[in-house]
């Protein structure tokens, strides 16, 4: 019997107009036989990573010390019930209603993160800001070569409508978008910020009032008219309460700043009043705030106590604690002692009998 020779596996299939057709090697990593992804898609995610990265840049400085402290006295003021939301928002202080301020923690935060963006790009854009940045900030976009002003400017045109429309139709907090960008003009183009400490305290407390009280409104998915549609008359005087503390004690963050403020040409406190005033100016209030937010909600040394002593750590270190590093971790702690005096209203809710204890 003659031997059974198989022919190649190749020569199995016709040939077409003297063309014969293969298969790969079956021993080929299925891996191999794909190519790189396309070109348009690894530009594409090039170009996406870049940008969150300039982002990223661009609100780092406010990212913790503004966006967190405003998204949790959105949902604190939401998990308060009736001492803080108005009844007719629709949050009956149920289970569900929790359920509800808790699940729109990320809106909440889209909401701050979004018009704080716009603010950081007006804040950044002007050739002043530019200077001083290089010498406060050096890894913002603008003085670290990844973008230009005109390139700001060009991307407010688009983003201004886009972040108002999204805040309007997608969270119902139009109206308070709206005043967050005229505050970003009066503070930024109108130089309301350079002009003295007492009117950029003043425009700061009035956007902490409209990013908080927009906040809460997210929370509780309130699309009523209105500034403060969703509020209580209580949660409405604790806004303006917090917002008081604001004016009062703003110029902690100028502590850490007053080099490229002196360059810019920016009024700030410790410019103008000198830095040890400075220190006195906040270091006064703030044994003075800490106390009347306990009070204000009936909160015992157990609920109040920890508040009212980071208050006292803050003054404390204004006054005995001078230097970039160590005002910079004053700063911070001030802003941990904000997010500390919004959980005073849900604490005191759901923990009446530490209340005067």
């Amino acid at each position: 019997m003659g031997d059974n020779i198989q022919p190649h596996p190749e020569e199995q299939y016709p040939s077409i107009e003297g063309e014969t057709l293969s298969l790969p090697s079956p021993t080929r990593s299925k891996f191999e036989s794909h190519d790189e992804p396309p070109t348009h898609i690894r530009e594409s995610t090039s170009r996406l990573g870049r940008f969150f990265k300039i982002f990223w840049l661009l609100t780092e400085s406010n990212a913790l010390t503004f966006v967190g402290p405003n998204t949790i006295f959105g949902i604190c003021g939401a998990l308060s019930g009736p001492w803080i939301v108005a009844e007719q928002s629709g949050n009956n202080n149920d289970e569900m209603s929790k359920l509800k301020a808790l699940a729109r923690l990320g809106l909440v935060i889209l909401f701050n993160w979004s018009n704080l963006f716009i603010f950081d790009l007006a804040n950044q854009r002007l050739p002043e800001s530019v200077v001083e940045d290089a010498l406060n900030k050096p890894w913002r976009p603008v003085p670290s070569g990844f973008i230009t002003t005109d390139h700001i400017r060009c991307a407010m045109l688009y983003l201004i409508p886009l972040v108002v429309a999204f805040n309007h139709f997608a969270l119902g907090v139009g109206i308070e978008s709206l005043v967050v960008m005229v505050l970003t003009w009066l503070y930024n183009d109108l130089r309301g910020g350079d002009e003295g400490y007492i009117a950029r305290n003043a425009i700061i407390a009035a956007a902490f009032m409209v990013y908080n009280t927009g906040s809460v409104k997210v929370a509780v998915g309130a699309r009523d008219g209105g500034l403060f549609a969703g509020l209580s008359s209580e949660g409405v005087v604790w806004a303006a309460m917090v917002s008081a503390t604001i004016f009062t004690t703003m110029q902690v963050q100028d502590l850490q700043d007053v080099k490229g403020d002196r360059v810019r040409g920016r009024r700030s406190a410790p410019i103008i009043m000198g830095d040890r005033l400075a220190r006195w100016s906040v270091a006064a209030p703030m044994f003075v705030w800490p106390a009347a937010g306990a009070w204000l909600w009936g909160a015992g040394l157990a609920l109040g106590g920890p508040q009212v002593t980071l208050g006292a750590l803050v003054a404390v270190r204004c006054l005995w604690y001078s230097g970039l590093q160590a005002d910079k971790l004053t700063w911070r702690l001030w802003c941990l002692w904000t997010a500390m005096l919004y959980t005073l209203p849900p604490l005191c809710y759901y923990l009446p009998t530490f209340r005067f204890m």
